[in-house]
């Protein structure tokens, strides 16, 4: 599928692409998530650490070829394999994609080595939409990296509402204020809120 990027110094955010859907656009280029128009379910996404460990074991098997050097599969094969049990237990953590964590508003906490700051809060955006107004995020991972979080209204397992909340790429020790977009209504009444990372 071929896109036109938005023009300008056009901000993260979902837009319009030639194909009549809306993608996420990160500043930079097109990503591969995409919602229908007046939703804001993502389209089933593969999660990058994925791509990385395929990677990762053609690697291990071109070193095991070129190299011909049959000691280096077995210490090879146990990097891939700790690389792996760890981004599978990155999935689990508390707000990690496979494990919502449950959050208060105003309140402070933390997913996976991103620190979000007290004092935000929930509005609509004056058309009855979701917003999420001075939710600040630093980082403190071992790199620089981007939020893309989902954060979740539910009544018991019912997803009542959803945002989608970005950054640009966040340097280590840095704090940046995340930008939120919903094209859900804010419920008037739900149970709990949750957040995860996209991928």
């Amino acid at each position: 599928m071929t896109t036109q990027p938005p023009s300008g110094s056009t901000p993260p955010g979902f837009y319009l692409d030639s194909s009549g859907a809306m993608r996420w656009w990160d500043g930079a280029t097109w990503t591969e998530h995409t919602q229908q128009t007046g939703s804001v379910q993502l389209a089933p996404v593969k999660k990058r650490h994925t791509l990385r460990n395929v990677l990762l074991v053609l690697i291990t098997i071109s070193v095991l070829f070129i190299g011909g050097c049959l000691a280096l599969v077995g210490g090879a094969a146990n990097e891939v394999s700790k690389s792996i049990d760890k981004e599978e237990a990155k999935d689990q953590e508390p707000g990690g994609p496979d494990n919502p964590l449950t959050i208060e508003e105003g309140e402070k906490f933390s997913v996976s080595g991103f620190d979000y700051a007290a004092g935000w809060k929930i509005a609509d955006d004056g058309l009855g939409s979701v917003d999420i107004k001075g939710l600040k995020v630093t980082n403190n991972r071992d790199d620089k990296d981007s939020a893309l979080v989902e954060i979740k209204f539910m009544q018991g397992n019912e997803v009542l509402a959803l945002t989608d909340c970005t950054t640009e790429p966040v340097a280590v020790g840095q704090t940046t204020t995340l930008s939120c977009i919903s094209a859900d209504n804010l419920p008037k009444k739900y149970d709990r809120i949750t957040i995860n990372d996209t991928f």
